[in-house]
């Protein structure tokens, strides 16, 4: 496998080209089961006394608002590099009457603008593998919790089951890049990201890392067969 340049001014462009496909993209490559991912995250956070989330990598906004939507007293701060993304994260935040509870912000997660300790939890739904610098990430991520706060990761990674592994690998290299090209027109965009997948760090692996940023309480809860994760790691 070729190494992924993951400069942030690249991966910047790359999502402001593509935000406009990129909610149909995800549903539609998921066949809808990115949104059951999302929900378990909330779970997550409806177990605990959350009032102040970052939401790493928001995107369009999509675990920001579900968050909001069924966590009746929680605000959220959502970063990301792409303004164009965060363009149709607000319109949605507008449309579903949350922008009293929702604050979208452009920002790079290696550096966040925001004090040491300042939030109950932070989330990052398929965003970490994009990051310029990994570690670092995680590292910010930690600083701005608050002791005792929870970093929740939801993360595609490879099947355990070798011929399920065989059939993704498949889709991943042949057919999601053909449909993003289709769809999106962007060649670079849908072939970075099926590598961006591949090329993760998963399982175990991701858990040593964790630890190693400084995580205690390490854990991952493996969805649909191991087709994504939930990580989950305590300050």
């Amino acid at each position: 496998m070729k190494e992924l340049n993951k400069n942030k001014e690249n991966i910047r462009d790359m999502f402001d080209s593509i935000a406009h496909k990129y909610d149909f993209l995800n549903h539609f490559c998921s066949v809808g089961i990115d949104r059951s991912w999302r929900k378990k995250v909330v779970k997550e956070l409806q177990k605990s006394q959350v009032e102040n989330l970052l939401d790493v990598a928001t995107g369009t906004a999509d675990l920001a608002i579900a968050a909001a939507r069924n966590c009746p007293d929680l605000k959220v701060t959502g970063i990301d590099l792409s303004s164009e993304m965060l363009k149709i994260g607000q319109r949605k935040i507008i449309a579903a009457g949350m922008e009293t509870r929702i604050r979208l912000v452009q920002q790079d997660a290696l550096n966040i603008d925001a004090e040491t300790g300042h939030f109950d939890a932070v989330t990052v739904a398929f965003g970490v593998r994009n990051f310029e610098n990994l570690s670092d990430g995680l590292c910010e991520m930690k600083r701005v919790l608050k002791n005792g706060g929870r970093l929740y990761v939801l993360e595609l990674s490879i099947p355990r089951k070798p011929w399920l592994a065989a059939l993704y690998r498949f889709y991943f290299k042949k057919i999601l890049p053909f449909i993003g090209k289709i769809t999106s027109r962007n060649n670079f965009a849908y072939s970075y990201l099926p590598e961006s997948v591949l090329q993760f760090p998963s399982g175990e692996n991701f858990l040593k890392i964790l630890e190693s940023a400084g995580y205690k309480n390490v854990s991952e809860k493996v969805l649909t067969a191991g087709i994504a994760s939930l990580y989950t790691g305590e300050k």
